[in-house]
């Protein structure tokens, strides 16, 4: 199988079982996921222990979406300051190149 070629697998989180189609290299990536969630699902759910499933998995949600915006902004960040040094780099070698 090629790693670019899609397999059906499924997880289960919070007892809730999800099919999915993935990528045949992703799939230890889902697995790894899968395994995060679930573990924070079962810490919040003994922390929490009044909450339901939904506002349990809600907070999950609410959690990595956090994650993931901050983390974005990070890269997007990154990326600027990349491009701003590239360019610069670009600045100073066409104004040596000018004074040879």
């Amino acid at each position: 199988m090629k790693k670019e070629d899609n397999v059906q697998i499924t997880i289960n989180i919070a007892g809730q079982r999800i099919p999915l189609t993935v990528a045949f290299d992703q799939q230890s990536l889902v697995r790894e996921t899968e395994r995060n969630v679930s573990d924070l699902y079962e810490k919040w759910r003994v922390k929490f222990p009044r909450k339901s499933m939904q506002e349990l998995l809600a907070m999950i949600a609410y959690q990595y979406a956090s994650f993931y915006l901050s983390l974005s902004r990070r890269m997007d960040e990154a990326v600027r300051e990349a491009q701003d040094l590239d360019a610069e780099i670009g600045r100073m070698l066409e104004s040596g190149s000018d004074q040879s």
